[in-house]
């Protein structure tokens, strides 16, 4: 019975001193990306929070103003073509207020989402903000 207790308490020692020589080389790595992640978390939060205040208006805007131009387009086509200027005033009608929400709707959506996803790789840039020349920065 007492060497049963003795065998048992000598493999659990075993094993641990096994984990622990395994984890070891492992942490130490960790421990140095784990302290550079801890400084630059209030650096990636504040770029996080200001391209949210920031970078939602401007992407709001500049994909307000491509669906504009877009659906006014699309729309002068479909009644005498887009190089005439009466076609364009009558397309406009429609297409202005679809473009500014459809791009209101983009925009809320794509400065998030580069918000987020470029305030941890790259804080504070313009991708954070939306004013990159891609306003998804993920597409280039």
């Amino acid at each position: 019975m007492n060497y049963v207790k003795s065998l048992r308490a000598q493999t659990a020692a075993l094993l641990t001193l096994v984990a622990l020589s395994v984890a070891l080389p492992a942490q130490a790595d960790e421990a140095k990306s784990m302290v550079s992640n801890a400084a630059l978390f209030p650096v990636r939060a504040a770029s996080m929070a200001t391209g949210l205040v920031v970078g939602i208006p401007v992407a709001m805007c500049r994909r307000a103003s491509n669906r504009c131009i877009e659906y006014t387009d699309n729309f002068a086509d479909k009644i005498g073509g887009h190089e005439h200027g009466p076609p364009m005033m009558f397309g406009a009608i429609l297409g202005m207020p679809f473009g500014m929400l459809v791009g209101a709707g983009e925009g809320v959506y794509y400065g998030s989402k580069n918000a987020f996803g470029n305030s941890v790789d790259k804080p504070f840039s313009l991708a954070a903000f939306s004013l990159d020349t891609e306003l998804d920065a993920d597409s280039h």
